[in-house]
């Protein structure tokens, strides 16, 4: 049992830290039931206030369908009225992974083999506005 708890917190950390994360920085107000979606704010017809802006980075394999019903469930959590996306961008993020080296001196100088790997993944970042409608605040 005593190995069951550590092990059991590693992998509620491992997963918290692979999960997708939208970052928010705004106002919140009571959850919505529908949020309106918009490409342009010029589009949007109904006085409104921003009350918030998100961030969201996905892995580019991830369906443009779902990233968009997560954005939209965040809104409703944070009782937006509509969404307004700003940027949709492909990104590429490299990591560097591992180094060696191996020699030998002496006469003959120096003979060193080395190396590094870097991985590099695509991924898509999508920036919105959420607006809160003046007649519901």
């Amino acid at each position: 049992m005593k190995i069951a708890k550590p092990a059991f917190l590693f992998l509620a950390i491992l997963l918290s830290a692979c999960s997708d994360n939208i970052i928010y920085y705004g106002r919140t107000y009571s959850p919505t039931e529908k949020v309106d979606i918009f490409f342009r704010e010029g589009d949007v017809t109904e006085p409104n206030e921003v009350m918030g802006k998100a961030t969201f980075e996905v892995s580019a394999k991830k369906s443009s369908d779902k990233v968009q019903a997560r954005l939209m469930k965040q809104a409703q959590s944070k009782g937006a009225d509509a969404l307004v996306f700003d940027d949709i961008a492909l990104t590429t993020t490299g990591t560097a992974t591992g180094g060696a080296a191996a020699g030998t001196g002496g006469k003959r100088g120096f003979l060193g083999i080395f190396g590094s790997k870097t991985k590099y993944e695509r991924g898509q970042q999508i920036k919105a506005t959420l607006l809160k409608y003046k007649k519901n605040i």
